[in-house]
């Protein structure tokens, strides 16, 4: 009998491997945004001496270079360490103390950092605040109050230290142990509380002694902003106004709902704050033009490298405009991205883009490694990285040999019309997941809007903010914000349409965490390799496509405080205890349900069984399990001999009930969500899910306890 020799499965696999050598070092960044996501979601604060790993690490990476497969193990050992520890250094280094109780009204003394315009009114960001009688041990570094009776004209300039009455308090914690956690957010914006105030504004110092010179950059571009909002506002009013100073100096909570709304809807919303987008525009309108206007002089242009100088001209200009609107992740990416590309037209290199965009989200992750885990940094480098990896492939813009029997106008402008679709298309099956995962909603026609409202925004309404800054010293940058505010009204009419059109946006239930990562491995898988293997990236891709049938969603909710429930019916409708108590609440929860309908618990019609109420409180059955939500202390012992699950905001003793969720419960745990798994039930704890870390509820009283 003929022997056949072993066969080693992995060979082939192996082979391909080896085939895509050059493209290993573009996964580096995947493995630094592992070791982040890691790093932010551990149930606990890990010691400082994990620190020591990464030159651990990249020692055994060094003399392991030479055997490729211990090389490509310790390699990636390496990037996810770089990755856990930038988190945990910037941690460390941002550290700000919480608020977690309610104070007020109180004496608030601190330094004026920013003043933002509201629809309603105003918000102040405070350094260095004193608080009532609040150790400075457990003070923030900065308060954000929101005063609603005051307008842009009765703040004292920026830099004054101030006091006011305020009532303020913690940032509200996660609704649901998957919504949004906005004290995470905080964290890392230094920002330690909120408030509200309607008191009078006692000026105390125009300019106190500076702390540090940090506080004097950030004031010198704060006054910037103020003087350009002033000139906006002085010439153009409403949202129009509103979202031509957010062009100009990044900020944009004066926008109307409905405006927001609008712009969600449509696919815009990239638009109404300042994205990469708008910082490569910058740059970009600065050096063809800067290198045109010195090609014109013939004495410069013989003797010196005008291609070089413009470069440098786009790299201040870019700088300077993601300084003057704030460096979100999305800005310091294409600030990045603008400046390595035009360093490499000053050093004479060529700038390969696929490099480019991994090489900035690598400085990105070390510089900000927070933003790794927000909507703005997912979104705008998907939408970049997926035009980047699609272009590789050098498509054609037409089928046949139309190009030929056209006339060359003809062919030009079609030829620009379909890199506008392309890139339309491309960016919007790029960010959609991330859409999706974030905000729960699909913009049907966002592709439209797109194709329509960036060339709108790119050749008419950047260059005129490029101009007014140019101009303002002069006085005369009224044209051109003039100029601007036309192509801003024009792009909210585009808005406003399409987000009229049917089925303009479709919500969709909350994606899981799991879902989100298969779908950005396939992405990945699908765009970084070049042979033909990288297809296999389509099969999580198309089998994450599908994750409404199969995700599970919450059927009972409870908020932090115990005092607001939701229930989901067989109808598809959400059943809230009371929709005027805690309106946030019930909003996040109906968003990530899929923008279900919602009814208050006493407008259900008497023929409704799954949920009923009277004045002792509410049951709730679903399959064979019952809840129970009383009003009264009195009618926790009916309840306890009849119901599986007693929710109530108050203690509950000597209950029978097999689940009791109560005050105490509340306090340690905040926020519940029940599942319901054909017989089986889980209660999922938003605290249990966060753990205890800095920005916990209470961590830093628990830490120096």
């Amino acid at each position: 009998m003929t022997s056949f020799p072993p066969v080693n499965p992995f060979r082939g696999i192996t082979g391909l491997f080896r085939q895509e050598r050059e493209r290993w070092l573009l996964w580096a960044p995947v493995g630094m945004g592992v070791g982040l996501v890691v790093y932010f979601n551990l149930p606990f604060e890990p010691p400082l001496w994990a620190l020591a790993a990464t030159p651990i690490v990249m020692l055994a990476t060094w003399l392991l270079r030479r055997r490729w497969t211990l090389l490509l193990i310790t390699g990636a050992l390496l990037t996810f360490m770089l990755g856990f520890n930038a988190a945990q250094i910037e941690t460390h280094l941002d550290y700000t103390p919480m608020l977690d109780r309610e104070m007020g009204p109180v004496a608030v003394t601190g330094r004026l950092m920013f003043t933002e315009v509201m629809p309603n009114g105003v918000r102040l960001t405070l350094k260095d605040p004193e608080i009532g009688h609040l150790p400075p041990g457990k003070t923030p570094v900065k308060l954000r109050l929101k005063l609603n009776n005051k307008t842009f004209a009765d703040i004292p300039p920026a830099g004054s230290l101030i006091n006011l009455w305020a009532q303020v308090g913690p940032f509200s914690e996660p609704v649901e142990p998957h919504a949004n956690d906005f004290r995470w957010q905080s964290y890392f914006r230094h920002l330690g509380g909120l408030g509200w105030s309607y008191s009078r504004i006692e000026l105390m110092d125009v300019q106190p002694p500076a702390t540090s010179w940090r506080d004097n950059f950030s004031l010198m571009f704060e006054r910037a902003r103020n003087i350009l909002a002033q000139h906006v506002y002085a010439r153009l009013s409403g949202d129009v106004a509103a979202m031509t100073a957010a062009r100009l100096n990044g900020e944009q909570t004066a926008i109307s709902q409905p405006v927001i709304e609008a712009m969600r809807i449509a696919g815009l919303a990239h638009l109404l704050s300042t994205s990469g987008f708008h910082v490569t525009i910058m740059g970009l309108l600065v050096y063809f033009p800067l290198r045109a206007l010195l090609a014109l002089i013939p004495w410069i242009a013989l003797r010196y490298p005008i291609k070089k100088w413009a470069a440098c001209g786009a790299i201040i200009s870019a700088t300077a405009y993601t300084l003057l609107v704030g460096s979100q992740a999305a800005t310091l990416r294409s600030m990045l991205m603008t400046g390595i590309a035009m360093l490499a037209i000053i050093v004479d290199r060529r700038s390969a883009p696929m490099r480019l965009v991994i090489l900035s989200a690598a400085l990105v992750m070390m510089i900000a490694p927070d933003a790794v885990v927000g909507p703005s940094f997912q979104m705008s480098f998907a939408a970049v990285f997926c035009l980047i990896a699609f272009n590789e492939r050098a498509w054609g813009w037409t089928a046949g040999h139309f190009e030929s029997v056209m006339p060359e106008w003809a062919s030009s402008f079609g030829r620009h019309i379909w890199v506008i679709i392309r890139t339309s298309l491309i960016a919007t099956a790029a960010t959609t997941p991330f859409a999706v995962y974030h905000f729960q909603t699909f913009s049907f026609y966002g592709f439209v809007a797109n194709t329509l409202a960036i060339p709108l925004t790119s050749f008419w309404v950047m260059p005129c903010i490029l101009m007014a800054y140019i101009t303002v010293p002069f006085g005369l940058d009224g044209w051109f914000i003039d100029g601007a505010g036309a192509g801003i009204a024009v792009t909210i009419k585009i808005a406003e349409q399409v987000a009229s059109w049917p089925y303009s946006i479709i919500y969709l239930p909350a994606m899981s965490s799991f879902v989100l990562v298969m779908t950005v491995f396939g992405g990945l898988w699908l765009c970084l390799w070049k042979r033909r293997w990288r297809y296999l990236g389509l099969v999580p891709i198309a089998m994450a496509a599908f994750y409404p049938l199969y995700a599970p969603q919450p059927d009972f909710m409870v908020a932090p405080d115990g005092k607001e429930w939701a229930a989901r019916l067989d109808d598809g409708r959400l059943a809230v205890s009371n929709l005027d108590h805690d309106a946030f609440a019930v909003e996040q929860w109906r968003q990530r349900l899929g923008n279900i309908p919602t009814v208050d618990v006493y407008e259900l019609a008497p023929s409704e069984n799954q949920l009923r109420c009277d004045d002792a409180g509410c049951i709730y059955h679903h399959g064979k399990y019952t809840i129970a939500m009383p009003i009264l202390e009195s009618a926790t012992l009916e309840d306890c001999e009849k119901a599986d699950i007693i929710v109530a905001p108050f203690l509950v003793r000597d209950c029978r009930a097999a689940t009791v969720i109560d005050e105490p419960e509340f306090w340690h745990h905040g926020a519940h969500a029940i599942y319901f798994t054909r017989d089986k039930m889980r209660v999922e704890y938003v605290r249990e899910r966060r753990g205890e870390r800095p920005w916990s509820v209470g961590w830093g009283y628990r830490r120096e306890d």
